[in-house]
């Protein structure tokens, strides 16, 4: 039987105590001066949601983060007025191993589909990084402080949006910015 993707009730994919917990916004916060962009707010429901898309493989909560993605890369463009390309942060290559998938990378590839903005995977791992969900900020800062580069013959550095599945400390956006600006590239959001 179908169950709830968010609290796990019988019923629809999504109930609507769900639905509606889950509504689509447009969040603004930052990370130094990099503006960042979201869409739902994190929480229980959430979490389950992404979880489902993370490490199942459920294509209907796929589905709800392309949205929540693409609702975010409209905001920005409005907010910046820019189109650029758009950069997925890779996962590691014991997660991906484990999921069977570069899980965000596969959504970032659908957003660039749909909208019609290019996509170029050029950060990559370099050494190995823990699992962080038990780490606290400064933790999870040591452990992925140099953990990131860009891969050469990348192509010429640009203005890109990095795409991340979910922000916590900031830590992962915060490697990924430096990397990406070392490299030449200009992070807009």
């Amino acid at each position: 039987p179908t169950r709830c993707l968010g609290c796990g009730v019988l019923g629809a994919q999504l109930c609507s105590d769900c639905a509606n917990d889950l509504q689509i916004y447009d969040f603004k916060s930052s990370l130094g001066v990099v503006p960042v962009f979201s869409s739902i707010r994190y929480g229980p429901k959430a979490r389950h949601i992404l979880l489902a898309a993370k490490e199942d493989g459920v294509r209907k909560a796929d589905d709800l983060l392309v949205a929540a993605l693409r609702n975010s890369l409209r905001s920005a463009v409005q907010t910046t007025g820019i189109r650029p390309a758009l950069i997925p942060i890779p996962h590691s290559s014991q997660a991906i191993r484990k999921r069977g998938r570069d899980f965000v990378a596969e959504i970032a590839g659908r957003v660039s589909e749909i909208e019609a903005i290019p996509l170029r995977q050029i950060i990559r791992h370099n050494r190995k990084v823990h699992d962080q969900a038990s780490m606290n900020a400064s933790s999870r800062i040591g452990n992925l402080s140099g953990a990131m580069s860009v891969i050469r013959n990348c192509g010429r550095p640009c203005e890109v949006f990095l795409i991340d599945d979910l922000m916590t400390t900031g830590a992962t956006l915060s490697e990924a910015v430096r990397v990406l600006k070392t490299g030449g590239f200009h992070v807009v959001a």
